[in-house]
């Protein structure tokens, strides 16, 4: 401990006095060594030559003297009191304002100097200290930064006024108390620093010059505390003090670039945090233009170049490794040995250097990356707070190293140099986990090659630990957790898969937080594309089939469960705690309400999505709150979370539901009924078997239907439901009794398809051998199907009261048969037409008057809802899914904000209307989907693009089913249809085999 953390530990001494007034404190041996240390530290007699000297001096007395005073009161020692009153004519001699109030002018009347310091000569101080600071950044030297502080720390002491002048040597002492803690590493500046610039920002007008600059010093310090505790809250803080630094300064404010740098380093923090894909992109710009306005003989550019080269390493762009590398190849010719940023810079010289290599696959950047890596670490000093980061990146060279040249001796290095790392991060530090992925996966590399379980042990041990640091962001979290699960079931652990994907799914959902942009969510989302399915396989393997039900639900339509929060009647609730579900309530209304920005460049626009997130991140804290509330209160523990299997299981009340999954390790069919859940395993049709027909189903549908060749497509069907038959659905059926074709005049059983991962994409209820006069071995003549995304969804849509039709209310018909840049659509006008005739009072919209709006406002007030028109979906992309209008695409992010209180039945008959996608398969985003949320409780789509001839025939026949029902009964009525439109066009089962109904 050097001599400013005991003045430091001495100031905290008399504030815990301050506080209790308990004398003990001040007899307590640590007391009486801390002061006998701080004392006996300063040659009280000899002369004061140097500015450093005079300022640590003074500072030791302003402490000493009121401890040793205030024990003299309570033990009457005379030898407190003597040393009290010399060291107090020490401070009186320049800040008289720190001695007891009668003591001052009993002082002068005995001829000692009693006199005050001008702001000028203090600032001068303050002055001095920013020197030594600055000499500090140059050549690393940590003697500079302690006279730093003892300058700085004089300035303010000494100055009696709350004035600029102290709020500057605030300021600058929280600067260098930051630095000191990046150079040591030690937490106790970096909290003196959080106390000291909060209360420079107190004392600073918003219109002073000086403010900017306060902003910018608590900034950077609320980034370092941020990296060390991983609070969300501590980086908002550090945003908006930062932007309010980089954005007001003016242009030609000397600071405005260290402004920028420190706002791209939190923006940069919380992209990798929670995902924020707007904060990456500010970032960049920040970097750039601080980059661009630093002049190259700044002593700050080689640190603005680094910034920005981590900057363009975070982006997405291809080339951004090229240029990484020449930024840093530029910094480091900057910054010589022993400068302070050239290990940062040989640190992130290496990252780069490993991306070009992942990319080119040129051997030369991988050994370059190995030397620099190791450079890095020599370079940096032991003990600041950067070190664990170079070591793992080191590490992570030489593990590719070791991969790509096949160098076993490299992985041992680098597993000792995790090592290293890990004993220099505390517990509960948030950088733990990635590290700790780093060591699980050179040690799963190492077991490989080696074959030694004790690698593989220390893998999976390292991987649950990794899982298991709350500071950490829950993407990493869920990223350990998975690989635990994967490292488990390799070992065919089942049971102990199952628990870690199980804490991969809650991370996950953690992962996709309600204060993202519904871009960001989703692109987080799909970065797990197997966990669920892999979780639910694991846990069928392990024996846990009510567990792989809740599983499959808790990780399935993550998207979809947070946007039925505001569209579920929270009963319970508003009985145990009405404020609650009020307050609940509002939040889930704004939240849903805030637009999802689209990525425009406008300067307005990028504003306003600036605010709109910032709104969006304090929303969904509020959530976040309100939720930890309720779940306390008695009975409510669950409340809004996953539910359990006893819950679930009420959704087969109408019939069973089969859940299809498949994975790696196993698929399988869950048939989940009121008597629990039966598991139907099918072993005819392995995972990677699978995703071989699914990828040939859809390339060669979709090339045939794009070219024109029909004979292509109904082959391409029909060798698709052939398979599906064999290896799915009969075996399905068979469990459930269903073995027979349903006679003339028989009840048709119901069953519900709920597919997950690859099967979403797959015509379950078409499948079959059909025989090309009809008929056959098929699911269209034993059961009536019907599809729901997530089991959760089933059961709000049949609990939601049917609505009552209002006085305006009536159907809806949106007809296109031409729109502008597709090809024309002929018989929709047929199909509007005849469906008109039978509707008459029917709100017919279409041609040029079928726009978004016209069609959004007439969604508002119908009841059921009739599209005849184009629809697209994009399979990488399934939030692009749209009907096409005449003004452009009416998409399903359109949809689903509506609340439409009205709506009972809509008919999709447009092309890929109940397509999902590939990508995010599981989280059922389809045009239909979103109908649905919006209000519809009944929806009929398609998967695949449909016959304009074939689609008023089919809609004829449900719309004519329907009217001849007791009850509206959608599913029986398409179910009819396509047997009808079967035996009359054998040879057109490409045709109608995409309809599919969704609903209750």
């Amino acid at each position: 401990m050097n001599v400013e953390d005991l003045g430091f530990a001495m100031e905290e001494l008399l504030d815990a006095y301050g506080s209790s007034g308990d004398p003990a404190l001040l007899r307590e041996p640590r007391a009486q060594q801390l002061t006998d240390r701080l004392y006996y530290a300063v040659d009280w007699l000899a002369p004061c030559l140097d500015a450093v000297e005079m300022a640590r001096r003074i500072n030791f007395a302003m402490l000493l003297a009121p401890f040793y005073w205030h024990r003299y009161e309570h033990d009457g020692s005379r030898e407190d009191a003597v040393r009290a009153v010399f060291l107090y004519r020490q401070v009186c001699q320049v800040a008289p304002h720190c001695l007891p109030e009668w003591l001052p002018q009993l002082l002068a009347e005995e001829g000692d100097q009693v006199d005050t310091l001008s702001s000028s000569d203090l600032a001068a101080y303050a002055a001095e200290a920013v020197n030594r600071l600055k000499e500090a950044e140059a050549n690393g030297d940590p003697q500079l930064l302690d006279d730093a502080v003892a300058l700085s720390l004089f300035a303010a002491r000494a100055n009696p006024r709350q004035d600029v002048t102290r709020a500057e040597a605030l300021t600058t002492l929280g600067n260098v108390l930051t630095r000191r803690y990046e150079y040591t590493g030690n937490t106790g500046d970096l909290d003196r620093a959080h106390v000291v610039l909060a209360r420079a920002a107190e004392a600073t007008p918003v219109d002073d010059p000086h403010f900017l600059k306060c902003c910018s010093a608590f900034g950077h310090m609320a980034i370092r505390m941020y990296q060390r505790t991983g609070d969300l809250d501590t980086l908002d803080q550090a945003i908006n003090a930062l932007r309010q630094a980089a954005y007001r300064a003016p242009d030609d404010d000397p600071h405005r670039a260290a402004h920028l740098t420190n706002l791209s380093s939190a923006l940069n923090s919380q992209y990798q945090h929670i995902g924020l894909d707007e904060a990456r992109n500010e970032a960049l710009e920040a970097c750039y233009e601080a980059a661009r306005i630093t002049p190259r003989d700044h002593p700050d550019l080689p640190s603005r170049l680094l910034n920005l080269a981590s900057a363009v390493i975070n982006h997405p762009d291809a080339e951004g490794d090229d240029l990484a590398v020449d930024l840093l190849r530029d910094a480091l010719s900057l910054t010589p040995d022993g400068h302070p940023d050239r290990p940062g810079c040989l640190h992130l010289l290496a990252g780069a250097l490993r991306a070009r290599f992942e990319r080119k696959g040129d051997a030369k950047d991988l050994a370059e990356a190995v030397k620099v890596g190791r450079s890095s670490v020599a370079a940096g000093a032991t003990v600041d707070y950067l070190r664990p980061n170079r070591l793992a990146g080191f590490a992570r060279s030489l593990q590719a190293y070791a991969d790509h040249f096949s160098a076993p001796e490299a992985l041992t290095e680098a597993v000792e140099t995790l090592g290293e790392a890990m004993a220099l991060l505390p517990e509960d530090h948030p950088d733990r986990t990635d590290t700790l992925i780093t060591l699980g996966f050179v040690l799963w590399n190492r077991f490989r090659t080696g074959k030694d379980p004790a690698d593989h042990a220390q893998a999976l041990r390292a991987m649950r630990e990794a899982a298991s640091v709350e500071t950490a962001p829950a993407r990493d979290r869920a990223r350990a957790a998975a690989a635990a699960g994967h490292l488990a079931a390799g070992a065919r652990d089942f049971a102990a898969a199952t628990e870690s994907f199980a804490l991969a799914l809650d991370q996950l959902e953690l992962t996709a937080w309600r204060g993202l942009e519904r871009d960001d969510q989703e692109r987080l989302i799909a970065t797990f594309p197997n966990l669920v399915t892999d979780a639910a396989a694991c846990a069928v393997r392990a024996g846990q089939v009510e567990r792989a039900v809740e599983l499959l639900e808790q990780g399935r339509g993550i998207l979809l469960a947070q946007a039925l929060e505001t569209r579920t009647d929270h009963h319970e609730l508003q009985a145990r705690a009405p404020e609650l579900a009020e307050q609940l309530g509002q939040v889930l209304d704004e939240l849903d309400r805030l637009a999802h920005a689209d990525s425009s460049g406008d300067p307005v626009e990028v504003h306003n999505r600036r605010v709109a997130n910032e709104r969006r991140a304090q929303l969904a804290r509020e959530r976040d709150a309100l939720l930890a509330d309720i779940r306390a209160l008695p009975k409510l523990s669950g409340f809004l979370r996953p539910p359990s299997f006893a819950a679930l299981r009420a959704v087969a009340a109408h019939g069973p539901v089969a859940l299809l999954n498949a994975s790696e390790y196993g698929c399988s069919a869950l048939l989940l009924t009121t008597a629990g859940v039966r598991v139907v395993p099918l072993d005819r049709i392995p995972h990677k078997a699978l995703t071989e027909q699914l990828v040939a189903f859809v390339h060669s549908l979709q090339a045939a239907i794009a070219e024109g060749r029909p004979v292509t497509a109904h082959a391409a069907v029909v060798t698709t439901l052939a398979w599906l038959w064999d290896d799915v659905a009969e075996p399905v059926l068979k469990e459930l009794g269903h073995t027979r074709p349903v006679g003339p005049g028989g009840t048709w059983p119901r069953l519900w398809w709920c597919p997950t991962g690859l099967f979403t994409l797959l015509p379950l209820h078409a499948a079959g051998r059909h025989r090309a006069r009809g008929g056959g071995d098929t699911v269209l003549d034993r059961v009536v199907s019907s599809y729901t995304p997530t089991l959760r969804a089933l059961l709000h849509t049949r609990e939601r009261p049917r609505p009552s039709a209002g006085p305006h209310t009536r159907g809806l018909i949106v007809s296109l048969p031409t729109t502008p840049g597709c090809s024309d659509l002929p018989a929709a006008e047929d199909e509007a037409r005849a469906l008109h005739r039978r509707h008459p009072d029917a709100e017919l919209v279409t041609g040029p008057a079928a726009t978004t709006r016209t069609v959004l406002k007439a969604l508002a007030r119908c009841s059921w809802a009739h599209f005849a028109c184009h629809g697209a979906q994009d399979l990488g992309r399934p939030s692009r899914g749209a009907v096409i209008l005449h003004d452009g695409p009416l998409t399903l992010r359109d949809i689903v904000r509506l609340r439409l209180p009205h709506a009972e039945f809509a008919f999709l008959s447009a092309c890929e209307t109940a397509r999902g996608g590939v990508v995010l398969a599981d989280e059922a985003i389809s045009f239909a989907a979103s109908l649905q949320l919006a209000g519809f409780r009944d929806v009929i789509g398609t998967l695949w693009s449909i016959d304009d001839t074939l689609a008023p025939e089919i809609a004829e026949l449900v719309y004519e089913n329907l009217s001849r029902q007791g009850s509206r009964d959608p599913a029986a009525a398409l179910h009819a249809a396509l047997h009808a439109v079967r035996a009359r066009r054998p040879h057109a089962v490409a045709n109608w085999a995409p309809y599919v109904h969704a609903g209750p």
